[in-house]
């Protein structure tokens, strides 16, 4: 090959280059697609510039300081702490036919639950349902006599939500059967509560159990 013929052939070697390499990665022109497959478009693309924060943090709790022997701080309804890991259970409220039952959490105040229930195997409206609280005994005589509060209530198949108490006492759910047949409540429940229990039953309007508050 005389010299004049290796200058052509390493000018169209340097131009195909050119256009399948350097064209591509330096400024994105990719006439031949061959360099998106090679993945050389990217290289020309502007990198990614990531805001940053430019003003102060602020925290509502203090240094830490290493040479404390105990350091115990939090910040009251950004977090509560417990002296206890909370409950978390799964709990099935059998309803016979025209059955009526009332499901209650003990609970001091602020504390909190997340719950979801639903009616298993529904072939119909479900529930009619009321979520409330009273009142402890001991805390009774600080509000009205018979007082109540209404949290929802409503016809359905389900409901999930969370929880916090906005005094001591029983809190929970009522519900009363308006399918055909008895029914099962599956109630699936995670938080802190000191017990609960059943405290109300009737069937076709006879009370079969009602604990006091």
């Amino acid at each position: 090959m005389n010299l004049s013929s290796k200058l052509t052939l390493g000018a169209l070697a340097g131009g195909v280059l050119l256009v399948v390499a350097v064209l591509p990665a330096e400024y994105g022109v990719d006439p031949t697609g061959l360099g998106a497959k090679l993945g050389l478009t990217n290289m020309s693309e502007p990198p990614l510039i990531i805001a940053q924060f430019e003003g102060d943090l602020s925290f509502n709790i203090g240094e830490y300081d290493p040479t404390a022997e105990l350091i115990n701080e939090s910040v009251q309804g950004l977090i509560n702490l417990e002296d206890t890991p909370f409950h978390n259970e799964i709990i099935d409220i059998e309803i016979e036919d025209y059955g009526e039952v009332e499901y209650k959490f003990i609970m001091p105040a602020d504390t909190t639950f997340v719950y979801s229930w639903e009616v298993l195997d529904a072939v119909d409206d479900g529930v009619y349902y009321d979520f409330h609280g009273h009142p402890s005994s001991d805390d009774a005589v600080n509000f009205p006599d018979g007082f109540e509060m209404a949290y929802a209530k409503g016809e359905g198949l389900t409901q999930s939500g969370s929880f916090t108490t906005p005094f001591a006492g029983y809190h929970g759910f009522y519900f009363m059967n308006i399918e055909e047949g008895p029914i099962t409540v599956r109630l699936n429940i995670a938080g802190y509560w000191d017990v609960s229990k059943e405290m109300y039953r009737a069937i076709n309007g006879e009370v079969v159990t009602n604990e006091e508050f």
